[in-house]
């Protein structure tokens, strides 16, 4: 290791714990809204006249996409 490595390292190390916190809180957050937005979608669907079914899963579909695994599927397929 070169002079002042060491020190980076363990900085990083130390601020690990609260960006993994805050990312927690971000994904939660994110997760609260997609709820949110599910619950008026389906309403909107079966309000417009599509059968309570159908706007069910077309809504669980459209909520899915904030799941920990497709996120984690996309970033790996970036990379």
């Amino acid at each position: 290791m070169r002079p002042g490595e060491g020190e980076a390292v363990l900085q990083a190390t130390a601020l690990a714990p609260f960006a993994a916190l805050r990312l927690t809180a971000s994904y939660l957050r994110m997760k609260r809204q997609a709820k949110r937005a599910r619950r008026v979608f389906y309403r909107e669907l079966v309000a417009k006249g599509m059968a309570p079914h159908h706007a069910g899963r077309l809504a669980d579909e459209y909520a899915s996409a904030i799941s920990m695994r497709t996120m984690i599927r996309t970033v790996a397929r970036r990379s």
